[in-house]
């Protein structure tokens, strides 16, 4: 299989033909396939072999989760000063990673204190859903619960609790059960233990001086038992909102059927169509600093209720969003765990869902415009005749999105949000001055572009 599989790759590389590249296709997902069924009868094997045997038993686990090796930084700076003990490098890391956030959230100061809304108050305009019935957890079958062990990814580093995706895969037919009632526990309660909203980080380096923090990013990893209790919300969740078509169509992030090309065809049609019809088109491309990281927990909360979610089972959401922690493991050492008091988790699977909502209510606010979003991308875009009339749409329009960007504490990075005019090049040529004047609420004005990388196309 494997011989074949190289045999019509080579083949697709002399022809370039896109059927020889659709049976190499077919030919290397088989291998894949087989590759790992033959991984999980090894260790499946070697398990139950090894059952009276303590030290090849414990051997055989340790093989499942030895996880893959990243090069670690000897030393990093922080404050002109070199921290080389593993202890302090994690720290500093630690302390990098979660002060992101709560930098931002501070800049906000006693102005957006001010502005908080009352209890049981809306923080915005919501957009209102055609519910009648209020959304509440369903019990979990064993059945489920055996499919999504036995659907864990065998690649899939473990997290603070230290147990491998591998070995709840292979034992998923005698631990689906109590993992079941756990989750079923876990939903009627309202209650998630500690160690399953607790993430260990792993510092990868993205580019640059590999001493500087600022040049990592963090990996998240979370107990696997969490992410098959998500697994479970996530599922019900996304049929209640499927159902009520409660989703903006204005977003093409997280959901079924729809991607980032989908995004780009639906500005770039909009920005054709106006080319057709003679008119300009001035879009305002929105730039939003740590969006996911700085959710504020309490408008999260407000806006699930506000889309039908129960009070038992806004509840269990709460304590989803509080009480979580995360801590670097790098060289074998961990840093002191801080707690994240906002943002939705990286690396989870209820996260890209409960960021999907919480923006959800952001075209609302746009009347006489175009928005269109791909998680936090969002463009702001329509068609006029002339300069001026795009100006003064674009205007209002990006003024309440500044208010609404502010009312849910969220933060707009105006240095790299930009304007851009879209026409025929005859029509560009004709202008004197191709540049749209769009103003911020603290007297800036916004650049205007000739080209941007928009969802990785170049526009």
């Amino acid at each position: 299989m494997y011989q074949l599989r190289d045999s019509r790759w080579s083949n697709f590389k002399s022809t370039g033909s896109m059927n020889d590249h659709y049976e190499y296709r077919k030919c290397r997902n088989e291998c894949t396939k087989q590759t790992k069924m033959a991984k999980a009868h090894y260790f499946n094997e070697n398990l139950n072999n090894n059952i009276s045997n303590p030290r090849n038993f414990w051997r055989t686990i340790s093989n499942i989760q030895s996880p893959p090796v990243h090069s670690q930084p000897a030393a990093v700076k922080v404050n002109n000063q070199t921290l080389q003990h593993p202890l302090d490098v994690a720290n500093a890391f630690n302390d990098y990673f979660v002060g992101c956030a709560t930098t931002l959230i501070a800049k906000l100061g006693n102005d957006m204190q001010s502005e908080r809304p009352h209890a049981g108050q809306a923080p915005t305009t919501v957009q209102s859903p055609c519910i009648t019935q209020e959304f509440s957890f369903r019990p979990v079958p064993v059945s489920v619960v055996t499919k999504l062990l036995r659907k864990q990814k065998m690649k899939y580093q473990s997290g603070p609790d230290q147990i491998p995706a591998m070995l709840l895969k292979i034992s998923a037919p005698a631990i689906a059960n109590p993992v079941a009632t756990l989750i079923n526990e876990s939903l009627a309660t309202g209650y998630i233990p500690k160690l399953w909203k607790t993430a260990r980080v792993v510092p990868i380096h993205k580019s640059g001086d590999s001493t500087l923090v600022s040049n990592y990013r963090p990996i998240l990893l979370l107990p696997v038992m969490s992410k098959v209790l998500e697994k479970c919300v996530y599922t019900q969740l996304r049929d209640y909102y499927q159902y009520w078509n409660y989703l903006t169509p204005d977003q093409s992030g997280f959901r079924p059927n729809h991607s980032t090309t989908t995004a780009l065809l639906k500005v770039c049609n909009d920005i054709q169509a106006g080319m057709e019809q003679g008119n300009l088109t001035g879009a305002i491309f929105l730039d939003f600093a740590k969006a996911f990281d700085t959710v504020d927990h309490g408008i999260l909360l407000e806006k699930l209720k506000n889309s039908g979610i129960g009070d038992r089972t806004l509840t269990w959401f709460q304590s989803y969003v509080s009480d979580r922690s995360q801590y670097v493991s790098i060289s074998g050492s961990s840093s002191l765990p801080l707690p994240v008091t906002c943002g939705v988790p990286q690396g989870s699977v209820l996260g890209p869902l409960l960021f999907t909502i919480f923006i959800n209510d952001l075209p609302n606010v746009c009347k006489v415009s175009t928005v269109h979003m791909y998680a936090d991308d969002t463009v702001i875009y329509t068609s006029k005749p002339n300069p001026p009339q795009l100006e003064a749409v674009l205007q209002e329009q990006f003024t309440e999105v500044e208010k609404w960007i502010k009312n849910n504490k969220l933060f707009l990075n105006t240095d790299k949000t930009v304007t851009m005019l879209f026409g025929t090049a005859p029509k560009l040529h004709k202008l004197q001055n191709p540049h749209l004047c769009v103003g911020t609420i603290s007297n800036g004005t916004l650049t205007t572009v000739t080209s941007l990388k928009y969802l990785g196309m170049w526009l």
